[in-house]
């Protein structure tokens, strides 16, 4: 039984609660053409509540899959966000939010 338990626990979904009001830097790749000699780093786009930072990935870049697909959200509170998914489902559960 205790064995049931532990498989239980690692495998249990964990939901992480997102402060939308923390200030976030909004980070984007620069496109291959874009690029000076080979530099890949992303560039600071903005720094801007995290509320915000999903609402110009989803809404503001939907015409750019590109920019879309390579954003990053850096939290000083937690893990960067990198994953358009994961930006999405945080900007759905925000449109939730507000219409409660």
């Amino acid at each position: 039984m205790a064995e049931a338990v532990g498989t239980f626990a690692v495998e249990s979904i964990v939901t992480v609660a997102h402060d939308l009001d923390e200030m976030v830097d909004l980070l984007a790749l620069s496109r291959p053409f874009e690029r000076s000699r080979g530099s890949t780093m992303a560039c600071k786009v903005a720094t801007l509540p995290l509320r915000d930072a999903i609402a110009v990935v989803v809404e503001d870049w939907a015409d750019d899959k590109f920019r879309q697909l390579s954003a990053v959200i850096v939290r000083p509170s937690a893990p960067a966000i990198r994953s358009f998914d994961e930006i999405r489902r945080l900007y759905e559960a925000a449109e939730t939010a507000n219409a409660s």
